[in-house]
Protein backbone atom coordinates (compact mmCIF):
# COMPACT_ATOMS: atom_id res chain seq x y z
CA UNK A 1 0.00 0.00 0.00
CA UNK A 2 1.36 3.66 -1.13
CA UNK A 3 2.53 6.23 1.81
CA UNK A 4 -0.24 8.99 2.15
CA UNK A 5 -0.37 11.73 -0.33
CA UNK A 6 1.03 14.79 1.74
CA UNK A 7 -1.41 17.93 1.05
CA UNK A 8 1.38 20.53 1.32
CA UNK A 9 5.31 20.42 1.03
CA UNK A 10 7.49 22.36 2.65
CA UNK A 11 10.21 22.42 0.17
CA UNK A 12 10.54 21.95 -3.66
CA UNK A 13 12.55 19.84 -6.00
CA UNK A 14 14.04 23.27 -7.26
CA UNK A 15 14.76 24.07 -3.50
CA UNK A 16 17.01 20.87 -3.53
CA UNK A 17 18.91 21.07 -6.68
CA UNK A 18 20.10 24.92 -5.91
CA UNK A 19 21.12 24.05 -2.17
CA UNK A 20 23.05 21.15 -3.30
CA UNK A 21 24.73 22.31 -6.62
CA UNK A 22 24.43 21.31 -10.07
CA UNK A 23 27.40 19.01 -9.29
CA UNK A 24 26.09 17.13 -6.51
CA UNK A 25 22.30 16.72 -7.68
CA UNK A 26 23.24 16.18 -11.80
CA UNK A 27 23.36 13.01 -13.01
CA UNK A 28 26.67 12.28 -15.55
CA UNK A 29 25.75 9.97 -18.86
CA UNK A 30 27.59 6.90 -17.03
CA UNK A 31 25.77 6.96 -14.09
CA UNK A 32 24.16 3.24 -14.16
CA UNK A 33 22.49 4.07 -17.52
CA UNK A 34 19.76 6.19 -15.85
CA UNK A 35 20.06 9.29 -17.47
CA UNK A 36 17.24 10.04 -19.87
CA UNK A 37 19.59 10.71 -22.72
CA UNK A 38 17.01 12.67 -24.13
CA UNK A 39 18.26 15.34 -27.02
CA UNK A 40 17.19 19.08 -27.60
CA UNK A 41 17.51 20.76 -30.60
CA UNK A 42 16.99 24.35 -31.26
CA UNK A 43 14.84 24.86 -34.32
CA UNK A 44 15.72 28.51 -34.78
CA UNK A 45 19.08 30.60 -34.36
CA UNK A 46 19.55 32.18 -30.83
CA UNK A 47 21.79 35.54 -31.26
CA UNK A 48 24.64 36.33 -28.60
CA UNK A 49 22.70 37.73 -25.80
CA UNK A 50 19.38 35.95 -26.41
CA UNK A 51 17.38 34.81 -23.02
CA UNK A 52 15.65 32.03 -25.09
CA UNK A 53 16.01 29.53 -27.55
CA UNK A 54 13.70 27.79 -28.95
CA UNK A 55 13.73 24.05 -29.09
CA UNK A 56 11.62 21.38 -30.32
CA UNK A 57 9.21 19.72 -27.67
CA UNK A 58 10.70 18.72 -24.43
CA UNK A 59 9.94 15.00 -23.85
CA UNK A 60 11.35 15.13 -20.01
CA UNK A 61 11.35 18.54 -17.79
CA UNK A 62 14.61 20.26 -17.21
CA UNK A 63 14.79 22.34 -13.67
CA UNK A 64 16.63 25.43 -13.36
CA UNK A 65 19.82 25.68 -13.49
CA UNK A 66 20.72 22.65 -15.64
CA UNK A 67 23.66 23.11 -18.33
CA UNK A 68 23.43 22.18 -21.93
CA UNK A 69 26.04 22.18 -24.14
CA UNK A 70 25.06 22.92 -27.72
CA UNK A 71 26.85 21.34 -30.77
CA UNK A 72 26.66 20.53 -34.32
CA UNK A 73 24.80 23.07 -37.05
CA UNK A 74 28.38 24.07 -38.51
CA UNK A 75 29.69 25.20 -34.65
CA UNK A 76 33.13 25.72 -34.68
CA UNK A 77 33.01 25.13 -30.64
CA UNK A 78 30.62 23.63 -28.35
CA UNK A 79 28.63 26.30 -26.57
CA UNK A 80 27.29 26.01 -23.00
CA UNK A 81 23.60 27.36 -21.96
CA UNK A 82 22.08 27.52 -18.52
CA UNK A 83 18.59 27.30 -17.84
CA UNK A 84 17.01 30.44 -15.94
CA UNK A 85 13.66 28.41 -15.17
CA UNK A 86 11.92 25.01 -15.05
CA UNK A 87 11.42 23.32 -19.28
CA UNK A 88 8.34 21.17 -18.92
CA UNK A 89 7.58 18.23 -20.80
CA UNK A 90 6.53 19.10 -24.21
CA UNK A 91 8.00 23.09 -23.73
CA UNK A 92 9.48 24.23 -26.94
CA UNK A 93 11.16 27.36 -25.50
CA UNK A 94 13.85 27.58 -22.88
CA UNK A 95 14.24 30.29 -20.78
CA UNK A 96 18.53 30.80 -20.05
CA UNK A 97 20.87 32.86 -18.70
CA UNK A 98 21.72 35.26 -21.76
CA UNK A 99 24.03 33.63 -24.22
CA UNK A 100 27.39 34.68 -24.67
CA UNK A 101 27.57 33.62 -28.71
CA UNK A 102 25.30 32.38 -31.24
CA UNK A 103 23.71 29.28 -31.29
CA UNK A 104 22.28 28.50 -34.63
CA UNK A 105 18.48 26.46 -35.17
CA UNK A 106 19.85 22.63 -35.01
CA UNK A 107 22.43 22.85 -32.51
CA UNK A 108 21.96 19.69 -29.94
CA UNK A 109 22.61 19.01 -27.02
CA UNK A 110 22.48 15.91 -24.37
CA UNK A 111 20.28 15.62 -21.02
CA UNK A 112 22.99 14.86 -18.73
CA UNK A 113 20.82 16.23 -15.68
CA UNK A 114 17.53 16.59 -14.59
CA UNK A 115 15.50 13.37 -15.80
CA UNK A 116 12.78 11.46 -14.60
CA UNK A 117 15.04 8.93 -12.29
CA UNK A 118 16.12 12.50 -10.25
CA UNK A 119 13.07 14.00 -10.49
CA UNK A 120 11.67 11.54 -8.76
CA UNK A 121 14.56 11.35 -6.15
CA UNK A 122 14.24 15.30 -5.49
CA UNK A 123 10.27 14.67 -5.09
CA UNK A 124 10.85 11.71 -2.73
CA UNK A 125 13.27 13.56 -0.50
CA UNK A 126 10.92 16.41 0.00
CA UNK A 127 8.38 14.23 0.91
CA UNK A 128 11.06 12.74 3.49
CA UNK A 129 11.81 16.19 4.88
CA UNK A 130 8.32 17.30 5.01
CA UNK A 131 7.46 14.56 7.53
CA UNK A 132 10.43 14.73 9.51
CA UNK A 133 9.14 18.19 10.00
CA UNK A 134 5.70 17.61 10.96
CA UNK A 135 7.15 14.75 13.52
CA UNK A 136 8.14 17.79 15.49
CA UNK A 137 5.72 20.44 14.88
CA UNK A 138 2.23 19.30 13.75
CA UNK A 139 1.70 18.76 17.29
CA UNK A 140 1.86 22.73 17.98
CA UNK A 141 1.35 23.80 14.84
CA UNK A 142 -1.30 23.20 11.55
CA UNK A 143 -0.17 21.60 8.26
CA UNK A 144 -1.23 24.98 6.28
CA UNK A 145 1.02 27.54 8.55
CA UNK A 146 3.73 25.49 8.26
CA UNK A 147 3.84 24.98 4.25
CA UNK A 148 4.00 28.73 4.65
CA UNK A 149 6.93 29.79 7.02
CA UNK A 150 10.35 30.55 5.71
CA UNK A 151 11.69 28.57 8.87
CA UNK A 152 10.06 25.68 7.91
CA UNK A 153 11.29 25.82 4.23
CA UNK A 154 14.86 26.29 5.51
CA UNK A 155 14.42 23.15 7.88
CA UNK A 156 13.16 21.15 5.58
CA UNK A 157 15.44 22.00 2.76
CA UNK A 158 17.96 21.07 5.01
CA UNK A 159 16.73 17.13 5.94
CA UNK A 160 15.66 16.65 2.67
CA UNK A 161 19.32 17.52 1.16
CA UNK A 162 21.39 14.96 3.43
CA UNK A 163 18.73 12.42 2.63
CA UNK A 164 19.48 13.46 -1.15
CA UNK A 165 23.25 13.44 -0.78
CA UNK A 166 23.32 9.51 1.64
CA UNK A 167 20.58 7.90 -1.06
CA UNK A 168 23.45 9.54 -4.03
CA UNK A 169 26.30 7.82 -2.62
CA UNK A 170 27.54 11.51 -2.78
CA UNK A 171 29.72 13.99 -0.64
CA UNK A 172 27.41 16.31 1.37
CA UNK A 173 27.28 20.45 0.13
CA UNK A 174 29.96 21.99 2.18
CA UNK A 175 28.40 22.86 6.03
CA UNK A 176 25.20 20.36 5.27
CA UNK A 177 26.00 18.57 8.58
CA UNK A 178 26.10 21.30 10.15
CA UNK A 179 22.91 23.02 9.10
CA UNK A 180 21.31 19.36 9.88
CA UNK A 181 22.61 19.89 14.03
CA UNK A 182 21.18 23.19 13.95
CA UNK A 183 17.53 22.57 12.82
CA UNK A 184 17.28 19.24 14.32
CA UNK A 185 18.35 21.25 17.68
CA UNK A 186 15.64 23.84 16.74
CA UNK A 187 13.12 21.22 15.65
CA UNK A 188 13.14 19.72 19.33
CA UNK A 189 12.91 23.28 20.62
CA UNK A 190 9.69 23.96 18.93
CA UNK A 191 8.54 20.46 20.25
CA UNK A 192 9.30 21.06 23.24
CA UNK A 193 7.74 24.52 23.72
CA UNK A 194 11.12 26.29 23.69
CA UNK A 195 11.10 27.73 20.95
CA UNK A 196 7.88 29.64 18.38
CA UNK A 197 7.71 30.03 14.89
CA UNK A 198 7.52 33.01 13.74
CA UNK A 199 5.02 34.58 12.10
CA UNK A 200 2.34 31.77 12.40
CA UNK A 201 0.39 30.69 15.19
CA UNK A 202 0.29 27.62 17.20
CA UNK A 203 -3.22 25.32 17.02
CA UNK A 204 -3.91 26.56 20.39
CA UNK A 205 -2.36 29.01 23.09
CA UNK A 206 1.15 29.30 24.52
CA UNK A 207 0.46 30.06 27.64
CA UNK A 208 -2.05 29.65 30.30
CA UNK A 209 -5.68 31.34 30.01
CA UNK A 210 -8.31 32.15 31.63
CA UNK A 211 -12.08 32.92 31.52
CA UNK A 212 -13.46 35.91 34.05
CA UNK A 213 -17.18 34.25 34.87
CA UNK A 214 -20.20 35.69 35.98
CA UNK A 215 -22.93 33.27 38.51
CA UNK A 216 -25.97 33.05 36.84
CA UNK A 217 -27.85 31.82 39.77
CA UNK A 218 -31.61 32.31 38.28
CA UNK A 219 -30.60 30.22 35.08
CA UNK A 220 -31.49 26.16 35.30
CA UNK A 221 -28.68 25.11 33.07
CA UNK A 222 -25.04 27.15 32.30
CA UNK A 223 -25.31 28.92 35.72
CA UNK A 224 -21.36 30.17 35.41
CA UNK A 225 -20.96 32.23 32.07
CA UNK A 226 -18.19 33.19 30.56
CA UNK A 227 -17.52 37.12 29.67
CA UNK A 228 -15.43 37.36 26.89
CA UNK A 229 -15.12 41.38 27.14
CA UNK A 230 -12.90 40.77 29.77
CA UNK A 231 -11.37 37.46 29.42
CA UNK A 232 -8.19 36.68 27.25
CA UNK A 233 -8.67 36.43 23.88
CA UNK A 234 -7.18 33.43 22.83
CA UNK A 235 -8.05 30.67 20.93
CA UNK A 236 -8.41 27.40 23.08
CA UNK A 237 -9.15 24.07 22.19
CA UNK A 238 -12.50 24.01 23.46
CA UNK A 239 -15.38 26.25 23.08
CA UNK A 240 -16.44 28.84 26.14
CA UNK A 241 -19.89 29.39 27.04
CA UNK A 242 -19.86 32.98 26.39
CA UNK A 243 -21.99 35.90 28.08
CA UNK A 244 -25.12 35.79 26.11
CA UNK A 245 -26.91 38.04 28.51
CA UNK A 246 -30.47 36.69 30.84
CA UNK A 247 -32.49 37.35 27.36
CA UNK A 248 -31.32 34.82 25.84
CA UNK A 249 -32.53 32.76 28.83
CA UNK A 250 -36.03 33.93 29.00
CA UNK A 251 -37.45 30.42 29.00
CA UNK A 252 -35.67 29.41 32.23
CA UNK A 253 -37.82 32.07 33.92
Amino acid sequence: MPPTALQNLYCTPQDLYEQNGINAAQLSLDDGNIATGQTIQTTSDSPIGSTTIACAALQYPLLAGSNLVFQLAGMPNPVEATLSAVALAGATSLSVVTTVTDIPSGAQATDNGTNVWLGGLLLKACKYATEQVQIYCLPRYNDSALATSWSVNRWAIVLGSRWLGKRLRRALAQGTDDDYKEAMAELKNVQNGLLQIPNIGTRTSGWPYCDNMTLVDYGTYRKLRVEPVISDQENTQFPSCPDWGSYAYLGEW
